[in-house]
């Protein structure tokens, strides 16, 4: 299979690592010190108690320069951060032919029907990953060992298709806990009421998860919180059972005690920041529906408050 990665940060880095390791033809897009350490050691995957290394890393600036003209690619791990799903969606285009497969990986519910509008519903695959990897230094990502699992399916909502199954396959065969649904919308909806609440609360306390749930009250604002994502959720069509919110807390209670959120690493990097693909599109969306989000209302004040002193929202 010939992979794109568009974005080979922590997840795309990682997952795309693993295809090319198992013998797919994969390319990375990169830039800078990370760009040059792909083309000149390769990738190295620190996973599982195990190092993984690509030697021969094929690493691009732009998607244009991935394919001879008109060869195109059979898929593309879209992994870019949402607030560049637009131009990077724009340059992937020289890269890509009627039959290619685009697989959003990002953060929050929206990116499917974004990419969907800038290069064609068909292409796209909608999925989520459980993973805390990140660019430890350039050309060396670093995974955690928490999970690594991957669910994705057709963004349009169809049954299981022959390129999801095929796709599923070669991640599997990479070792990657991978499968398949058709109903995306309730599977990217799944995600969101967890990392949502965790996103907002982790980037305002910057503690570590082990810290913040010693705190009483801030499980219980993570309980009010998920209820107030499920209550959106629901508003716009999918379906929990009824002690749900309760059942997210105790994922909470189990999560590894050093763990973090991409947007807490972010925040305290003062990086450009997913607020409004994760916090932000509770808010909207609960005042779209006519669904209240007070608590979600409130961090978004105070992280967007925040974010306007380094240029986070830029």
């Amino acid at each position: 299979m010939r992979v794109l990665v568009m974005g080979a940060g922590g997840v795309g880095g990682y997952y795309g690592g693993l295809l090319a390791h198992a013998g797919h033809d994969v390319t990375f897009v990169a830039r800078g010190a990370h760009l040059a350490a792909l083309r000149e050691r390769g990738l190295e995957l620190r996973t599982q108690g195990r190092t993984v290394r690509v030697r021969s890393a094929s690493a691009v600036e732009r998607p244009a320069d991935a394919t001879a003209p008109g060869a195109g690619v059979d898929l593309v791990l879209f992994t870019v951060k949402t607030y560049d799903t637009r131009p990077a969606a724009a340059s992937l285009l020289p890269a890509l032919t009627p039959q290619t497969a685009v697989l959003t990986l990002q953060n929050g519910v929206d990116s499917a029907d974004v990419l969907g509008g800038l290069l064609g519903r068909e292409r796209i695959l909608a999925g989520v990953t459980f993973i805390a990897a990140s660019i430890a230094e350039p050309g060396v990502i670093v995974e955690n060992g928490f999970s690594r699992s991957v669910t994705l399916g057709e963004a349009r909502g169809e049954a299981v298709t022959p390129r999801v199954e095929a796709i599923v396959r070669a991640l599997q065969e990479a070792g990657v806990e991978a499968q398949a649904t058709g109903d995306a919308r309730q599977m990217l909806w799944e995600k969101f009421v967890v990392v949502a609440p965790h996103a907002a609360i982790s980037a305002l306390c910057q503690t570590p998860v082990g810290v913040t749930r010693q705190t009483p009250e801030a499980l219980e604002l993570y309980r009010s919180m998920s209820q107030e994502a499920l209550d959106v959720a629901r508003a716009v069509g999918c379906t929990f059972a009824p002690d749900r919110a309760d059942q997210i807390v105790e994922l909470f209670r189990g999560a590894p005690e050093g763990q973090t959120s991409s947007l807490q690493r972010d925040y305290a990097a003062q990086r450009r920041v997913e607020l409004e693909a994760l916090t932000g599109s509770v808010v909207r969306l609960g005042q779209q529906y006519g669904v209240p989000t007070p608590r979600f209302e409130a961090l978004y004040a105070v992280l967007k408050a925040r974010a306007s002193t380094f240029d986070g929202l830029r």
